[in-house]
């Protein structure tokens, strides 16, 4: 049976108030769209590392500041501490009121009766939290934003020490192969002394052998090519280019070491390394979430409103009501709980600064004794073996030249002298790998002072 005319007529009447008031509870619900435009999140810049020009001689410095330009990583994790920034700054922000209707008592029989309803309330509800909540739960979400901000520092100082060691490398191979190269000439020029001799004094068996070391000789300096090659590879894609975009020569790092001892290293890597600066960042942010779980237990929340009765047949005039709603907390052991796991958490939080802190000292203690010994080996190899070996050489060499030495003789000291320079080398990069390592267990620029001249007992270690 169709509605009566009275109650088509309250549906019309009232159709308006009940739509907005719906509205009203759906907007709560799932928040529209501010009408203001907000802050575009900015949009990663594109990679144009591939258009740098880096064919001239590189520095290991300029390597570093393009790789740190270039990594989407570390957009990424720029991103994620803005967002945290955010989030901080919602947490702030009290929860937005409700608006809801009730319409009670409605004839089953007509579910369309709606001006048959004794009740209809129209009700704006506000939540309140706890006192000092939303303040500590804005201050450790920003806490956290912090420990993100030092957690990309982290990354990118662990990106600037991968960049460095490539860089090592790619000296290093390079290095290599002008030694090689330098090698390939003096076994070249030995092997056309060794076909002139043959018609005088010399042997074949002596032009077999000065052939199968100009053969080795060639033989490295291909090797060395195919190294450098890997290099700066690697290199390249550090810095987010093309693996086969060019490189130019590197240019070799000084020979240094660190101009401080363990203990003035170890006082400020604990002061500027990102990791213990996150764990401290952690350890506030689990000090006030303890702070805040600790008012949830004790204090309760409560939901205030204002409520209108719209007048019906069974309440023929309008009114108003007020609403108050208020937990008990202490009446349940959940916040309880809760306060204690957070407890928990802000112990480990203190724990793990604990261990970072130990973890730093043994970082950098171990890289100060690596970069002492890979110093005093350098050292050694460049100021006695080098001189050494070349002066062996020169003699072999300007003696078979006139012919008062023979052939196994210069290939012995040429060998000898070749296997020096490598291993000079070798300890080159491991110093200036040790270096790196130690720069990066430091957290911060490294004092370095020249290799001295000539072997001391404590190098590098401690100051006068």
């Amino acid at each position: 049976m169709p509605p009566p005319v009275r109650a088509r007529r309250w549906i019309s009447q009232s159709w308006p108030c009940i739509a907005l008031a719906l509205t009203g509870t759906l907007a709560y619900a799932a928040p529209a769209p501010k009408t203001t435009p907000e802050r575009p999140v900015p949009k990663a810049s594109p990679d144009t590392s591939a258009g740098l020009d880096l064919t001239g001689p590189l520095e290991v410095e300029r390597a570093v500041a393009v790789a740190l330009a270039h990594d989407p990583a570390l957009r990424a994790a720029q991103h994620r501490v803005r967002g945290q920034q955010l989030l901080a700054e919602a947490e702030a922000k009290p929860t937005g009121p409700m608006l809801s209707l009730d319409m009670w008592q409605i004839p089953l029989a007509k579910p369309w009766a709606l001006d048959q309803s004794p009740m209809i309330m129209l009700a704006l509800r506000q939540p309140i939290p706890p006192a000092g909540l939303l303040r500590r739960r804005a201050a450790a979400r920003m806490h956290s934003a912090a420990a993100e901000h030092h957690d990309r520092d982290a990354r990118a100082q662990l990106l600037a020490l991968a960049v460095r060691h490539a860089f090592i490398d790619y000296a290093a191979a390079s290095a290599r192969r002008e030694l090689h190269v330098e090698h390939q000439q003096v076994s070249q020029r030995v092997l056309e002394l060794a076909r002139a001799r043959q018609s005088v004094s010399g042997t074949l068996l002596d032009i077999a052998r000065a052939e199968t070391e100009a053969a080795r000789a060639h033989a490295d300096v291909a090797t060395d090519a195919t190294t450098i090659d890997a290099a700066r590879t690697r290199l390249n894609s550090l810095m987010a280019r093309p693996p086969d975009a060019p490189l130019g020569p590197p240019v070799p790092l000084p020979a240094e070491v660190a101009d401080a001892d363990a203990a003035t290293l170890i006082a400020r890597a604990q002061g500027e390394r990102p990791e213990h600066r996150a764990a401290a960042s952690r350890r506030d942010a689990a000090d006030l979430e303890l702070q805040a779980a600790r008012r949830e237990a004790v204090m309760p929340a409560a939901d205030l409103g204002l409520a209108f009765f719209p007048a019906t047949k069974a309440m023929t005039y309008n009114g108003y009501g007020v609403l108050v709603n208020v937990s008990l907390p202490w009446l349940s052991g959940q916040g309880r709980k809760r306060r204690d796991a957070q407890a928990e958490l802000a112990a480990a939080a203190l724990d793990d600064l604990a261990a970072a802190r130990l973890q730093i000292a043994r970082e950098v203690a171990e890289a100060l004794a690596t970069v002492q010994s890979a110093a005093r080996r350098w050292q050694t190899l460049r100021s006695a073996a080098l001189p050494a070996s070349q002066r062996a050489r020169e003699v072999a060499l300007s003696g078979y030249e006139v012919g008062r030495a023979d052939l196994l003789a210069m290939l012995a000291t040429e060998g000898a002298y070749v296997e020096i320079s490598l291993e000079i080398i070798d300890a080159k990069s491991a110093l200036d790998h040790a270096l790196a390592d130690l720069e990066r267990a430091t957290g911060t620029t490294l004092p370095r002072a020249p290799v001295p001249a000539e072997p001391v007992d404590h190098l590098a270690g401690a100051r006068p």
